[in-house]
């Protein structure tokens, strides 16, 4: 069963006792304010009218309020509120109201600094109520006292909610920090366990990359996030071979591994799939940014050995359709020998190719 404000905050009746012995606001003042309740119920939609007449003529205030129906949900809450502090009944109901009020505004985004100057505006809305109908000073005077006494309560009670949502927001970014810190621990024992590295270029190979793109497969399902693969092919590399020698094969492979490499974030991984052909897979990635980085990395291959180039292509998997390992590395390699092809005819050179 979920619990109520007043549980999750522990407010026992010996607490709510404490808090208005706090304040020396005492039975008999409490029950004063009663005495006043018809006059106030009476009044009350014109209280609410001018409260929030006030409020609106704060241009931060209004934005805050921002639509018809909030306003509406708002005007109705602040007319029971101004009768409830007159209904003599202050207990564990009207807490668990006087926190809720609190978690509202926290949620609209009400500073405390807009409730406080609100709490002001609304006690002289009501005290001018007061005044007009009760022709008796010493009578006044008290039950403007505990007024005053009341809503400094229940302004205890408002930043007691907005200190607990506060604490429960820093509580749960320091467990989805734990959470995201035990996932890369677990990322590095994986890699340190399982992936093989490329002995050639120090990058990672075929086994090595399943194992990382399918774990970066389901945690991207998990957090409903994007994950991107740029597939690279180098072009004419068996000429190069044949021509220059396996030496220079060798030599143009590592070029494009560290060109890879120091053209990624670290949290992207460069494998070696199979001879002259690379894989990056970037998590939380989009296909725009994967295509800019396919063109950093071409143009720093370009700049360490001009005589080269190589074509790619980008397959996205996204929080709309998931893609298992096998489909994004296929629709990688399938768009780079588009776009291989399209330099071949004179069509589109690979700056200005994104793979969709």
């Amino acid at each position: 069963m979920e619990k109520t404000l007043v549980e999750m905050l522990q407010f026992s009746s010996l607490e709510i006792a404490d808090r208005l012995k706090l304040l020396n606001l005492s039975a008999e003042e409490l029950s004063l304010l009663t005495e006043y309740r018809p006059m106030i119920e009476a009044c009350a939609e014109t209280i609410v009218e001018e409260f929030y007449e006030a409020q609106t003529g704060h241009t931060e205030v209004a934005s805050i309020i921002g639509d018809a129906e909030t306003m509406r949900r708002l005007r109705n809450a602040l007319r029971r509120y101004v009768v409830e502090l007159f209904c003599g009944e202050y207990d564990h109901e009207y807490v668990n109201n006087r926190l809720r009020i609190g978690l509202v505004h926290k949620r609209i985004g009400v500073e405390p600094k807009f409730y406080l100057a609100g709490t002001l505006t609304l006690k002289s809305l009501i005290t001018e109520v007061l005044e007009s109908h009760e022709t008796d000073e010493e009578k006044l005077r008290e039950v403007e006292t505990a007024l005053e006494k009341l809503l400094q309560f229940d302004t205890t009670l408002i930043f007691d909610t907005y200190i607990h949502t506060v604490v429960t927001e820093v509580e749960n970014a320091k467990q989805r920090a734990i959470t995201y810190a035990n996932e890369l621990e677990e990322k590095n024992r994986q890699l340190n366990t399982y992936a093989h590295r490329d002995p050639l270029t120090d990058v990672l190979n075929t086994s090595g990359m399943q194992t990382v793109l399918r774990r970066e497969v389901s945690m991207a399902q998990r957090r409903e996030s994007l994950l991107s693969v740029i597939y690279i092919d180098i072009d004419d590399f068996k000429q190069i071979n044949d021509k220059h020698g396996h030496a220079k094969g060798d030599e143009v492979l590592v070029g494009l591994a560290r060109s890879i490499s120091d053209n990624v974030r670290e949290v992207d991984f460069v494998c070696r799939v199979s001879g002259d052909e690379f894989c990056v897979i970037l998590p939380d990635c989009d296909e725009d940014g994967a295509t800019t980085t396919a063109e950093r990395i071409h143009e720093a291959f370009e700049m360490e050995l001009p005589e080269c180039s190589f074509s790619f292509g980008i397959s996205v998997s996204s929080q709309y359709e998931y893609f298992d390992e096998n489909r994004l590395v296929r629709d990688a390699d399938e768009r780079m020998y588009e776009d291989k092809l399209n330099k071949k005819n004179g069509k589109k050179p690979i700056q200005q190719f994104a793979a969709g």
